[in-house]
């Protein structure tokens, strides 16, 4: 006996084009419930109840058309750049500025200075909105509507330490020959920020074309553990104290994960309604 006959229905799924269809999605469900963890083509093959040469020759084609990316070392498939736009695209039907409103205006009272939302847009990050702190001071480090390669600032660099490394690394090769605009930055630097943030899993830095400011930055991560979205607060750095900045990132946590917890919950009320 198996614990999987209700995944292995694309075998008796009719045939023509909706049964190629049938099985190429039981193949991204079984992945998504292997979530971050990935899984092998005979993983997959179980627990979709397809013949695992079949299996294996939608697998490469997924991979070819960057839908996945195969892990060489570890032979497990994970979902590659086009899968990420995908579901970035779909967020956008959440709306996700208006949903994030009310915690930008928390943080904003909270913390008295300017709060930044961050959203991923493919290989950029575009600021999609922002919220004034009562510090007299104000730190208008980017305008909502600016775009910017992933990476450049610290809610874009939150979002790309966030990204499964196969996914971040298809994001830098894009985004490497773009980094040349922009002062001081190149892929070695880039990647030094990069190890950092992962290692503290936020990102706390100086500005890098504003000087005398600071920023602090975590990402907004789905139930599936994708990063969406990222919120910043940037102060004139004398504010910045170790103390302080151990404070914003406390109220940062809390928000982006209210924020995630919202977002997965109506993405689930929107599938049990589909």
């Amino acid at each position: 006996m198996t614990d999987t006959p209700a995944l292995a229905s694309p075998s008796a799924a009719p045939a023509g084009g909706t049964q190629s269809i049938r099985r190429t999605v039981s193949l991204l469900r079984a992945l998504v419930a292997a979530q971050r963890r990935g899984a092998t083509s005979p993983e997959l093959a179980a627990r979709t109840g397809l013949d695992r040469s079949t299996a294996r020759r939608m697998l490469q084609c997924l991979v070819e058309e960057d839908v996945l990316v195969f892990d060489g070392a570890t032979r497990r498939y994970h979902f590659g750049h086009l899968a990420y736009d995908m579901g970035l695209a779909a967020s956008e039907r959440l709306d996700l500025p208006q949903l994030c409103k009310p915690a930008l205006a928390r943080i904003a009272d909270d913390t008295g200075d300017t709060v930044f939302l961050m959203i991923r847009s493919g290989d950029d990050a575009v600021c999609a909105d922002r919220a004034v702190g009562s510090y007299p001071i104000k730190t208008f480090i980017v305008d909502v509507g600016t775009r910017r390669p992933l990476g450049i600032g610290a809610g874009s660099l939150a979002m790309l330490s966030a990204l499964p490394e196969e996914v971040a690394e298809l994001v830098l090769a894009n985004n490497v020959p773009r980094l040349g605009a922009y002062a001081g930055m190149n892929e070695k630097r880039l990647r030094a920020m990069m190890r950092e943030a992962r290692g503290q899993g936020h990102v706390a830095m100086d500005v890098v074309d504003v000087p005398g400011a600071r920023t602090v930055a975590v990402p907004i991560m789905t139930g599936t553990g994708r990063p969406v979205a990222a919120l910043s607060v940037a102060a004139i750095a004398m504010r910045m104290t170790p103390e302080r900045e151990a404070m914003v990132l406390a109220v940062l946590r809390r928000e982006a994960a209210g924020i995630g917890q919202s977002l997965t919950a109506r993405s689930g009320r929107e599938e049990g309604g589909a």
